[in-house]
C-alpha cells in the first residue's frame, strides 16, 4: 500500500516468520548442553554430583598428609573444552600429574595444581606446618606431590568401582612441570572435560584444583550415576506382589530350662585344651616390709589350720578339696570333696 501500512497479508507474513524464530526445532541445540552437544545438562548434573560425592569422602583420609589440617575439595564446574582452548585456560606455571583408568571406567586423568599450591601441599606434607612455598620444587617436593595425588586420584578410582560394580585398574602416577598449556600433557580426543574444584587446606590455601579427564569417563560415570538415580526415585519396583508381607517372629528358646543334665560328645571339642590345676596350702597377707625381712629359717603362718583340707583350684577357680599323701616320696593330694554347681557359679558372680 501506498501509504506505508501493511496489508493484512503481509502481517500474516511476519506473524508467520516470527513463530518459525520461536519454534523448539530451530532453537538454540546447545540449550542445557556443554560444548557440541556432548552431554546434557541432565548427565552433566550427574557426573558433577558423582565427583562431588567422591572427593567429599576422600579429603578428610588426605588431610592426614597435611599435618592433619582440615581439607575441603568441594563444587566440581564441569566444562567441556578442546583442547586448544583447554590449553589456553592455563597460562603459567603448573604441576601435572596423570593416570590412566582401565576397568568399569577407562581413559586418561591429568591432576593439575598451581605451581605455588603444589609447594603448599608438599611443605605440609614435609612437616613444614606453615606450608610455605619453596621456590622451587625439589625432587623430594614432587615425590610428596606426586604421592598426594596418586592417592586422590586411586581412592576416587575405588569410590566410583562400588556404583559401577566392576574394578577400576590405575596407572602409576607420573608428574611432570609445565610452564604454560601448551606443555601440559592432556587427554587424548578432540573435546576433553575440565573440572575446577574449590581446594581449601584451612589456615594455608583457598585456591583451584584442575581436573581434566577424558570424554569417555564422564560418560561412564553419567551412565551409572543416572541409573542410580532413577533406582532411588522409584522405590515401588522394590515392592513385593500380593500386598503384605508375612513375617514370622524369631523364636528362641527358654531360658529357665537350665542346663542340661549331659552335654552328650560336644565335650569332645574341648578335651585337648590345656589347663593349671594348683594345690594351695594357704594364704596369707603380710607388709612389704615383712616381706623384705624374710630370711632362711623365717615362718610364714597361712591361714589354714593343722590337718584342714587343702584347695584345688583350676585356673584359679576352686574345684575340690583334699588332703595331702606322700607316695613314694613325692607328695600328692588326695580328693575328698567335689565343689558343688551352685557354689562354683556363686564364686564367679
Amino acid at each position: 500500500m501506498g501509504d506505508g501500512s501493511l496489508s493484512q497479508d503481509e502481517i500474516d507474513a511476519l506473524l508467520k516468520g516470527a513463530d518459525d524464530m520461536l519454534s523448539p526445532t530451530t532453537a538454540p541445540a546447545a540449550a542445557g548442553r556443554s560444548r557440541g552437544s556432548i552431554f546434557p545438562q541432565s548427565e552433566l548434573n550427574s557426573i558433577r554430583d558423582a565427583l562431588n560425592a567422591a572427593v567429599g569422602s576422600i579429603a578428610p583420609s588426605l588431610a592426614g598428609y597435611l599435618g592433619g589440617r582440615n581439607l575441603r575439595i568441594s563444587r566440581p564446574f564441569i566444562e567441556t573444552k578442546t583442547q586448544n582452548a583447554l590449553k589456553s585456560d592455563f597460562p603459567s606455571r603448573y604441576i601435572q600429574v596423570s593416570m590412566d583408568y582401565s576397568g568399569a571406567l577407562n581413559g586418561r586423568n591429568l591432576v593439575v595444581f598451581n605451581y605455588s599450591d603444589a609447594g603448599s601441599i608438599s611443605s605440609l606434607m614435609m612437616g613444614d606446618d606453615r606450608g610455605t612455598p619453596p621456590a622451587e620444587l625439589s625432587e623430594a617436593h614432587q615425590s610428596t606431590i606426586q604421592e598426594f595425588t596418586n592417592q586422590l586420584l586411586s581412592s576416587m578410582a575405588t569410590h566410583f568401582s562400588g556404583s559401577l560394580g566392576g574394578g577400576i585398574s590405575t596407572s602409576p602416577a607420573m608428574l611432570s612441570t609445565a610452564s604454560g598449556g601448551g606443555e601440559l600433557h592432556v587427554p587424548p580426543g578432540p573435546d576433553l572435560l575440565k573440572v575446577t574444584y574449590d581446594f581449601v587446606i584451612d589456615g594455608v590455601l583457598n585456591s583451584k584444583l584442575y581436573h581434566i579427564m577424558e570424554i569417555s569417563i564422564g560418560q561412564g560415570l553419567a551412565s551409572v550415576t543416572g541409573a542410580v538415580a532413577q533406582q532411588v526415585s522409584q522405590p515401588q519396583q522394590f515392592q513385593p506382589h500380593g500386598g503384605s508381607v508375612g513375617i514370622s517372629p524369631v523364636k528362641f528358646p527358654p531360658l529357665d530350662e537350665g542346663l542340661p543334665l549331659s552335654i552328650g560328645g560336644n565335650i569332645s571339642l574341648i578335651l585337648d585344651v590345656p589347663m593349671t590345676l594348683t594345690v594351695e596350702l594357704g594364704r596369707t597377707t603380710q607388709l612389704v616390709q615383712d616381706i623384705l625381712g624374710l630370711g632362711e629359717g623365717s615362718i610364714i603362718e597361712l591361714d589354714k589350720l593343722a590337718g584342714e583340707p587343702v584347695d584345688l583350684l583350676v585356673n584359679g577357680k576352686l574345684i575340690a578339696k583334699g588332703e595331702v599323701v606322700v607316695i613314694d616320696e613325692n607328695f600328692g593330694v588326695r580328693v575328698t570333696d567335689i565343689v558343688s554347681p551352685a557354689d562354683r557359679l556363686s564364686g564367679l558372680q
